[in-house]
């Protein structure tokens, strides 16, 4: 066997097969694009835009802007309002972004650089697509893949982009805030069926009631101002279908407070939770004696269901009083238990009168001696 002939044979080889491999792979990035350098969207494009559309994986997301109530709806989760931080960043986002530079032409490269999980499109009021932005991955430096709807050429964006595909994420937390200083009556109708209604001048007056106390008792001025300082604030955390059980439950184990500020606007609220059960069941323990016996032990088969918060307001236009017929707004669990229990907990004792000192008596002077 020729030896150098088989080596010359193998290195024609390995150098063909690099020909070939850089023809099918090469990277055409450093052609010029016109829009390298430039805003990924324009401000008078962004200007246009009524409609705002992400995709993450298989979820989707439509922001609708409504000028009647000047905030984007989420139309996916009951037309609720967004968080309008959260839309304002990734605007803001898009329009500071540019494209520093073509990554790829190569569609094989291409394929290996994530896109067609996440897109972001902007619309505008004649329903026409001002971007389309398909979203590939991070690149180490901490920018992003990106290209135009279904182009075949990749950019590198001076930023990335987060596209959180839970909805719950993008809404607007806030269903109440007032000042607390504003309110000037309350109607107390707690889980135990115990009620009371109170009344202050101003802020700075006492609580007063005309409701018939039990003897001994008055009103506690500081327990009654902490129970509303802890409803003029109200967010929820998670969504749930009206007919949910948890919901419905939750309803037939709650309080219902409504409060009225110096404007006459009152504002009710209702917080419950379902109950959690508890059931009795055999179960075999060792007594003192070391026999096995057995006894019977409670055990809570299910746990306490989330809290719910209902709100109205009587003020007809307030959107609040829509939001509760759309949906049901789980809140946080101090909503409900840190809730007044009872009557009781809304009272303090009435100091006793301390006795009226007696007068103290001073000793007579000497008597005056006759005149002479």
């Amino acid at each position: 066997m020729n030896l150098n002939k088989l080596y010359i044979s193998t290195a024609a080889l390995a150098v063909a097969a690099g020909i070939t491999y850089f023809i099918n792979n090469a990277d055409n990035s450093q052609k010029e694009d016109p829009r390298v350098g430039t805003s990924i969207i324009s401000n008078e494009d962004l200007d246009k835009v009524s409609t705002l559309e992400m995709i993450s994986g298989n979820e989707s997301l439509t922001f609708q802007y409504d000028s009647t109530v000047s905030a984007w709806l989420l139309q996916e989760k009951y037309a609720l309002p967004a968080d309008s931080q959260k839309v304002t960043d990734l605007v803001t986002q898009l329009k500071e972004a540019k494209l520093e530079r073509v990554a790829s032409r190569n569609p094989k490269r291409i394929a290996d650089f994530g896109f067609e999980v996440d897109y972001i499109n902007l619309i505008d009021d004649s329903d026409k697509s001002v971007l389309s932005l398909d979203l590939g991955r991070e690149t180490e430096s901490g920018k992003q893949l990106v290209r135009f709807a279904d182009e075949e050429v990749a950019f590198i964006s001076s930023e990335s982009f987060s596209v959180d595909g839970d909805p719950v994420s993008w809404l607007e937390k806030e269903l109440l805030s007032v000042e607390r200083d504003e309110i000037r009556s309350a109607n107390f109708k707690l889980e135990n069926g115990d009620t009371l209604a109170v009344t202050r001048e101003s802020d700075e007056a006492d609580w007063t009631s005309v409701d018939t106390l039990p003897e001994g008792k008055q009103l506690d001025q500081g327990a009654i101002t902490r129970a509303l300082n802890r409803l003029v604030s109200i967010r929820f955390t998670n969504l749930a279908d009206l007919t949910d059980p948890d919901y419905v439950a939750a309803k037939s184990h709650s309080y219902t407070i409504d409060y009225t500020l110096a404007d006459g606007t009152t504002y009710t609220v209702l917080a419950g939770q379902r109950p959690e059960v508890r059931v009795e069941k055999e179960v075999e323990t060792t007594n003192d004696a070391g026999e096995t016996v057995t006894e019977m032990q409670e055990e809570v088969e299910t746990d306490a269901g989330s809290v719910f918060v209902v709100l109205s307001s009587s003020k007809s236009d307030d959107p609040i009083n829509e939001y509760m017929s759309r949906t049901a707004f789980t809140a946080s669990s101090t909503l409900y238990t840190a809730a007044p229990e009872s009557l009781d907990t809304l009272l303090a004792d009435i100091p006793e009168s301390e006795p009226t000192p007696e007068p103290v008596q001073l000793p007579a002077g000497p008597a005056p001696e006759p005149a002479g």
